[in-house]
């Protein structure tokens, strides 16, 4: 078994040194020297290409018997240097076989090889002797999305960077644009963004409680499934909360009302669920009031559960009523979130 393996290792060694050996054998066609390249490409343009393109005639401005790539006192790599943008278009035309033109003599495919290989081979060590990476900026700072995956990587905090941080200016259809400065505005708002990050990270406890406030926007219909959100529910909302810390959180839940101040749908009992990561946590009951008194139809809506620090997805949504209708035709969308045009058909959360 060993020496099976020995054998194969062998064998694939042999196969890497047979591939190098490849290369190494066409690495010798190459010209070894700048001078040896430049009278291979002096006898090719000589031979093939100032018919046309000499000073006499000079076909598409193209003029390439200016400097002899021969000549000892010239040499080839600053004759490459200086024309390389000329002669980077000389490569490309020969790689192509559009030139000579198909109404000209053809070179051989030899003669094509020995040029493409001698000028390619200049014009390399050109561009290796004289670096031109262009113009680069000192740094670019992150994207909003770019600066979310670095804080998960970093503190395995997911974060809504969008929440904290303006959009980014676009160049051209790319927002990872370079940038030099940034403006005090832009800076304040990546400090008070760090602020919040560490405190998350470490889970430091506030000076007081307090409690953040989410809206669901006033023209969004209650009547279908949230995506996130167990089967069998209808509207509600999802929210993905990063808790600081571990402990005992209470959550208070307020209906939609319409301009009179009156709870929106509210025609008979309804059941609202409270999850945590799809688990339920509370159900509660609200019912119409006996007169005008809609302040206090949510007020029990409140429930307080242990959580343990991280990410954690709250839900609050309505159980499903089963509507076992037989569809014959295509119903128009059902937007019910209007108090006259479109009024709500069943409560919805605000």
């Amino acid at each position: 078994m060993i020496r099976d393996r020995v054998t194969f290792w062998c064998s694939l060694a042999a196969l890497f040194a047979g591939a190098a050996g490849a290369d190494a054998a066409a690495g010798e066609a190459l010209p070894p020297s700048p001078r040896e390249a430049a009278g291979v490409l002096q006898r090719f343009v000589a031979t093939h290409c100032l018919e046309c393109h000499d000073a006499a005639t000079a076909t598409a401005d193209l003029q390439l018997d200016r400097v002899a790539w021969d000549d000892p006192a010239v040499d080839p790599l600053t004759v490459a240097a200086q024309g390389a943008e000329t002669w980077e278009g000389v490569l490309r035309r020969l790689r192509t076989r559009q030139m000579p033109p198909p109404e000209m003599p053809r070179p051989a495919a030899e003669a094509y090889d020995e040029a493409i290989a001698a000028l390619t081979w200049l014009l390399d060590r050109t561009a290796a002797q004289n670096p031109h990476p262009g113009r680069t900026e000192t740094f670019r700072r992150l994207t909003r999305i770019e600066y979310e995956r670095a804080i998960r990587d970093l503190l395995a905090l997911e974060i809504d960077a969008a929440a904290w941080l303006p959009a980014d200016a676009s160049s051209h259809g790319f927002d990872n644009v370079t940038v030099g400065n940034l403006s005090p505005t832009l800076m304040t708002r990546y400090i008070s963004a760090a602020q919040k990050i560490s405190r998350l990270a470490v889970g430091r406890p506030r000076r007081a409680p307090a409690g953040d406030t989410f809206r669901i926007p006033a023209d969004r219909t209650q009547e279908q499934h949230v995506d996130g959100l167990p089967l069998g529910t209808r509207g509600g909302t999802l929210i993905p909360y990063q808790f600081p810390r571990d402990g005992r959180y209470d959550v208070r839940i307020r209906l939609t009302r319409d301009r009179n101040e009156e709870v929106e749908g509210l025609h008979g009992p309804h059941e609202i669920d409270v999850l945590l990561d799809r688990r339920p946590i509370e159900r509660f009951t609200v019912r119409p009031p006996r007169g005008k008194g809609h302040q206090t139809v949510d007020a029990h809506l409140q429930t307080r559960f242990e959580v343990s620090a991280g990410r954690h997805h709250l839900g609050v949504t309505f159980p499903r009523r089963s509507r076992s209708l037989l569809e014959t035709k295509r119903q128009p969308y059902e937007a019910h979130f209007n108090m006259h045009r479109h009024p709500r058909l069943t409560p919805a959360v605000f």
